[in-house]
C-alpha cells in the first residue's frame, strides 16, 4: 500500500488524554441555549423586521446575556464555573452568522464553555452542498476536542475525503458531577456529504448516529462511580424515534439521572411539565433563549447533595427565581 492509498483513522477527542482528569466539583453550573444569531423576539412571534434591525438587536441580546453570565461567574469565583449552551447556536449555520456569534462567546466566556447542536445547526439546513451543517458540526468538534473527556466521534481520512461517524455526544467529569451533552436529541440520525468531486476539493462525509448506545456506557460508569448525572440536549420533545425515546426514558430512570437540561422552546423557560414522555419522572428544565433574555443557573450546596435551580429573566442573575430545590441521588 502506497502513501497515496493509506488511510488514517483518528478517534476524537482528546488530543492529550487525561488533561482534564483533576477538575474540581464546581459551586455552580450555567445552562443557556438558543443564542441563534440573528434571532429576536420578533422572530419568535414570526413578525416582520428588517434584516439590519434584526441583526443588530440579536447581537445586542446575545452580548447582554453572556456579559451577565460572565458577571455571575465572577461573583461565584471565576471561569471555573462551567457554561453549557444547549443548541441552536445560529439561525441557519451560515458562515456570516457563526462569525458574529463565536467572538461574542469567547469575549465573555473565555475558555470554559461548552455547547451542543440543535435543529437549526444541522437538521434544518442540509441543503445544496450542505456547507452550513458541515461547518456547524466541525465547529463542535474543533471547539471540544481538547476540552472534554470523551466524545462519540471518529474520523477516517484519505486524500479524497474525511468520513466522520458517531453521535457527536460528549461528556466531562467535574469532580462529583458528570456533565453529558447529547446535542439535538439522542435518537437523531443524519447522513450527508459536502464538497465537490475529486480532485477539485476535499470532501466531508458525515454519518451521525443516535447516542443511546454510547450514553448507556456513560451512565453505567457515572452510576458505578456514585456521580451526580446532569444530561443536556436541545429538543425536549418531537424526537425522531418514539421507540428509542421509550428506551431513553427507561435508561435514565434505571441509572438515576439527576436532571435533564434542554432548550429549543424559547418562550417556555423553567421547569417543563407540558410533555415529559421522554424523561418520565426525571426533572427537565428549559433555559429559554437569548431572544427572550432567559437562562438557568444551578448551584450545589456544600455537601453536593442538593441542587438549587434558578431561572434568570431579563439577563439579571441577581434577581433569579429559584424554581426547584433538587435532592440529588447518593448511592
Amino acid at each position: 500500500m502506497t502513501d497515496l492509498d493509506r488511510r488514517f483513522e483518528t478517534v476524537l477527542p482528546p488530543k492529550r488524554p487525561g488533561r482534564h482528569g483533576n477538575r474540581a466539583t464546581p459551586r455552580a453550573f450555567v445552562f443557556a441555549s438558543d443564542p441563534q444569531y440573528p434571532w429576536t423576539p420578533a422572530s419568535d412571534l414570526n413578525l416582520e423586521q428588517s434584516a439590519a434591525d434584526r441583526d443588530q438587536e440579536s447581537a445586542q441580546l446575545i452580548n447582554q446575556q453572556y456579559a451577565n453570565i460572565a458577571d455571575y461567574r465572577t461573583h461565584m469565583g471565576g471561569t471555573a464555573i462551567p457554561v453549557m449552551i444547549n443548541g441552536d447556536m445560529t439561525a441557519y449555520g451560515h458562515g456570516w452568522q457563526r462569525k458574529v456569534l463565536y467572538p461574542i462567546l469567547e469575549r465573555h466566556l473565555q475558555d470554559n464553555y461548552y455547547f451542543g447542536l440543535g435543529n437549526h445547526d444541522y437538521e434544518n439546513n442540509t441543503t445544496f452542498n450542505n456547507g452550513a451543517a458541515r461547518d456547524s458540526i466541525l465547529d463542535l468538534i474543533d471547539h471540544h476536542r481538547e476540552r472534554v473527556d470523551t466524545m462519540d466521534i471518529s474520523a477516517i481520512t484519505d486524500l479524497q475525503q474525511t468520513h466522520y461517524s458517531g453521535s457527536l455526544a460528549y461528556s466531562m467529569n467535574f469532580g462529583r458531577v458528570r456533565l453529558i451533552q447529547l446535542n439535538n436529541e439522542p435518537t437523531y440520525e443524519l447522513g450527508f456529504q459536502s464538497g465537490w468531486a475529486w480532485p477539485l476539493e476535499h470532501r466531508h462525509r458525515f454519518d451521525i448516529s443516535g447516542s443511546l448506545q454510547w450514553l448507556e456506557g456513560q451512565l453505567q460508569e457515572a452510576y458505578d462511580s456514585g456521580q451526580i448525572i446532569l444530561l443536556n440536549l436541545h429538543k425536549p420533545n418531537e424526537w425522531a424515534s418514539q421507540e428509542e425515546r421509550n428506551r431513553f426514558r427507561a435508561m435514565i430512570a434505571h441509572y438515576r439521572v439527576d436532571a435533564v437540561f434542554a432548550g429549543h422552546l424559547h418562550r417556555e423557560a423553567g421547569r417543563f411539565y407540558r410533555d415529559t414522555r421522554a424523561v418520565g419522572s426525571i426533572p427537565l428544565y428549559l433555559s429559554g433563549s437569548a431572544s427572550q433574555s432567559t437562562y438557568l443557573v444551578a448551584e450545589l450546596n456544600d455537601s453536593a447533595d442538593s441542587l438549587s435551580v434558578r431561572l434568570v429573566r431579563g439577563n439579571d442573575w441577581r434577581s433569579a427565581e429559584e424554581i426547584d430545590q433538587l435532592q440529588l441521588y447518593k448511592p
